[in-house]
């Protein structure tokens, strides 16, 4: 990308005209095919049409009002005094601004060619165009149109980045720091050979270094923090205890109410069912009163559902982890372990 200031001036002697020439038919359709779209066919592609309007008519109103008054007052054509185009003295003015234009607009889209990264971004891709029609100025007293390569330079660095955020916000954050680091390595070369060949820097390398090294600590810091987040859930998930299941909790319950450190639920003033439903609540223990009920009726009523050999896991884990503190219901849990162990052997 250069720097400066662009536009184009036509000197011509006292009394000099500018000749129109209208190219036949086959040498236009010629030039069409050779040359390929104008730089409007881009510029309507990149902005839309309507914006695109908006914007030529901004050129074209500042253009009119770019040529010096006394050329306005003396125009015979213009003031319509004649109509051979002969006679348009602003002519020369229009023509060098126009082709100012073409030239700014035709390095604009050649420059945006160059950065698919923004050509692929719609949304930014229109924003830079709107910004390309607002590095024009005028001098009215020359009647001359000026382009600022170096602001619209800042305008594409500007896109690029926000095109260039866009992409890595959707990618891997190892992947983008792969990018990241091969980047800032082709910076830093480009910044040496411009160092060592004494080249000024064209394309703004220390506005993209110092882009890329933010987004570089960036990632190294969304990787670190997302490494430990991992970790701590690690932790956590070896400090939380397994779920009780219903069956150990009902077996829990049984052997306190045997060993009397738990009123039994037939003795609640309203009932097994209540007594069991207050206990689910109180406990915050995830089932509902009717299936809390089935198991319970199944180990209490019948002694061989209790001491059972699918019946021994359930009743190590109480005896291991929750009848700590009830001496008297672990030794019974503690009996009828053994007689589990040893059924049907």
């Amino acid at each position: 990308m250069s720097k400066g200031i662009i536009g184009i001036e036509i000197e011509l002697e006292k009394s000099s005209r500018i000749a129109k020439i209208t190219p036949s038919k086959e040498l236009k359709e010629y030039f069409d095919k050779e040359f390929g779209k104008t730089p409007h066919y881009y510029l309507k592609r990149f902005i839309g049409i309507k914006n695109y309007n908006i914007g030529m008519d901004a050129i074209n109103k500042a253009k009119s009002n770019a040529i010096p008054k006394e050329i306005k007052q003396s125009c015979k054509y213009c003031n319509g005094l004649s109509n051979d185009e002969n006679d348009k003295d602003c002519q020369k003015y229009h023509i060098q601004m126009s082709m100012t234009f073409l030239l700014a607009s035709s390095e604009f889209i050649n420059i945006v060619h160059k950065h698919r990264h923004i050509y692929d971004n719609k949304k930014v891709l229109a924003k830079l165009t709107q910004n390309f029609f607002r590095c024009f100025a005028f001098d009215n007293r020359i009647g001359k149109m000026y382009f600022d390569l170096d602001k619209i330079c800042r305008y594409v660095l500007s896109s690029g980045f926000i095109s260039t955020s866009e992409m890595f916000a959707k990618s891997e954050s190892l992947q983008n720091l792969k990018v990241i680091n091969q980047t800032l390595n082709n910076i830093e070369d480009r910044d040496l050979q411009n160092k060592t060949l004494n080249n000024e820097d064209e394309d703004y390398l220390e506005l993209q270094k110092e882009f890329f090294e933010n987004k570089q600590r960036f990632y190294k810091e969304r990787i670190f923090l997302k490494k430990e987040e991992n970790n701590i859930l690690k932790v956590d998930s070896k400090k939380k205890p397994k779920s009780i299941s219903i069956p150990k909790y009902v077996l829990y319950y049984y052997y306190l109410q045997a060993t009397g450190y738990h009123p039994y639920f037939e003795n609640h003033p309203q009932g097994k069912v209540v007594g069991i439903s207050e206990l689910i609540k109180k406990e915050k223990i995830n089932t509902t009163p009717k299936y809390f009920q089935i198991k319970y009726n199944h180990i209490s009523n019948h002694k061989t559902n209790r001491i059972a050999l699918n019946q021994v896991s359930n009743i190590s884990f109480l005896i291991n982890k929750m009848l700590n503190n009830y001496p008297k219901a672990k030794e019974l849990a503690l009996s009828e372990l053994k007689l589990a162990q040893t059924k049907n052997k």
